[in-house]
């Protein structure tokens, strides 16, 4: 109880002290009181000007409904809360109190949504039918939104500048339904369950999209649930004020990344990039290519890229101004790696998973250097039970981390991790790890 009164009273001093808006509280992930709610309750007795609170997707899911309208009632300036599982249906008197909110994040719904092709359950409708959002909400994100209960969405969908929906209960469908009534859209985050159709949705109907991020899902259970191609090109050709794409791809073809430098000409900044290919799917000529043509990117993550160390050594001739890269599942030998390491003048951080490994580690000193930290993790294996196989043998490729640091290696590794030493490899009397 005191840690929660400690809450609301630094706040209030905040406050007081230094007499202007305290604008923004954000709660992490901290273990006081967790299983009692006073935080929140003290917090809304003692502010009366907070315009931002974010507790969502922590450890502080019991919150109480009253709590949060009152916070709404006493802070009539408050324009965005996200916040952790609380059933939509008890909000509806905070909805009515925020009367300025333009964006509402997380929440949930009790009662499990209907699956993809099951009938519309009529009592989740009714029981949500009360739910109205605020006049001014444009950015939203609800957690567990199903099909059943996305009707609620229909009259604030057409404001609506932000949507995500990556915690959404939605299928491919679902997500056809609620973007075609969304013409305003401009930053959508969803998962890869969207498909083609979606997108091809998402071109027709909102057309002033400028980001989008479309992550790996497991909804495997819907066949429509992949992107490839066929919606990319949908995209670059509806979608022409695009500036942010990050999209998880199951089939890409050069017709398509044609189209999108043809129509996305807004797509600028081109200071991170990330490609992860099947095993194969990018020969040591497009690598020099991504090198060639990549002047401006300062992070990139490749994946399963590139023949051979010709390949890495023709990228390392790029990328002037790369400062982080992260490769994972390479063909390439700790040799290649070591010269491209040294190629790449702007890196700074270097992070390997799988790759050729000399077993004693000594074709890396060629990149050894002062203030460049060196750490290997070694491969292992571990024998897994299997269903159909029985027991089975799990690889876990070995790792390179390097990096810059003025203050030194660091110390606090754990035991997998072995920092890599010049001198103990120089001397013929140690044994290798």
């Amino acid at each position: 109880m005191r840690v929660s009164v400690l809450i609301g009273e630094t706040c209030r001093r905040l406050l007081l002290d230094r007499r202007r808006e305290f604008e923004n509280f954000v709660y992490g992930r901290e273990h006081y009181n967790r299983e009692r709610r006073e935080w929140l309750h003290q917090l809304a007795l003692n502010n009366t000007v907070l315009e931002h609170l974010n507790f969502y997707t922590t450890y502080l899911t019991r919150v109480r409904a009253g709590d949060i309208e009152l916070i709404a009632s006493r802070c009539p300036s408050l324009a965005s809360i996200k916040i952790s599982d609380c059933d939509i249906s008890d909000l509806t008197g905070f909805f009515r109190a925020a009367a300025l909110l333009e964006e509402f994040g997380g929440g949930s719904f009790s009662e499990s949504p209907g699956r993809a092709g099951e009938i519309v359950s009529n009592e989740q409708l009714e029981r949500y039918a009360s739910v109205a959002f605020p006049p001014r909400l444009s950015r939203l994100g609800l957690s567990f939104l199903g099909k059943a209960e996305m009707p609620i969405l229909y009259p604030v969908a057409s404001k609506l500048k932000k949507l995500d929906l990556l915690f959404a209960l939605l299928d491919t469908e679902g997500h056809c339904q609620l973007l075609q009534r969304c013409p305003n859209l401009e930053f959508l985050e969803t998962r890869n369950v969207i498909g083609d159709r979606g997108l091809e949705v998402l071109a027709q109907h909102c057309k002033r999209m400028k980001r989008l991020r479309i992550e790996r899902g497991e909804d495997m259970e819907d066949v429509e649930g992949v992107v490839s191609q066929r919606g990319l090109i949908a995209l670059a050709k509806g979608c022409l004020e695009l500036e942010y794409l990050a999209v998880y791809v199951s089939d890409i073809t050069n017709a398509s990344l044609e189209c999108l430098g043809t129509y996305s000409k807004n797509l600028c900044d081109f200071r991170r990039f990330a490609l992860y290919l099947r095993p194969g799917g990018l020969t040591d000529v497009g690598l020099g290519y991504i090198g060639q043509y990549s002047p401006k990117v300062r992070w990139m993550l490749l994946g399963f890229v590139g023949e051979s160390d010709e390949g890495l050594l023709e990228f390392s001739k790029g990328c002037p101004s790369l400062q982080k890269l992260e490769i994972r599942g390479c063909c390439f030998s700790e040799r290649a790696l070591a010269a491209a390491a040294l190629q790449l003048a702007s890196l700074r951080y270097l992070w390997v998973q799988g790759y050729r490994s000399s077993g004693d580690a000594r074709d890396l000193l060629t990149m050894v250097r002062p203030n460049w930290n060196i750490e290997l993790i070694p491969a292992k294996q571990h024998l897994v039970e299997d269903a159909d196989r029985g027991v089975v043998i799990i690889e876990e490729p070995a790792h390179i981390l390097a990096y810059y640091s003025l203050a030194g290696a660091r110390t606090d590794f754990p035991d997998s991790v072995k920092p890599l030493d010049p001198h103990t490899l120089l001397n013929p009397q140690v044994i290798p790890f």
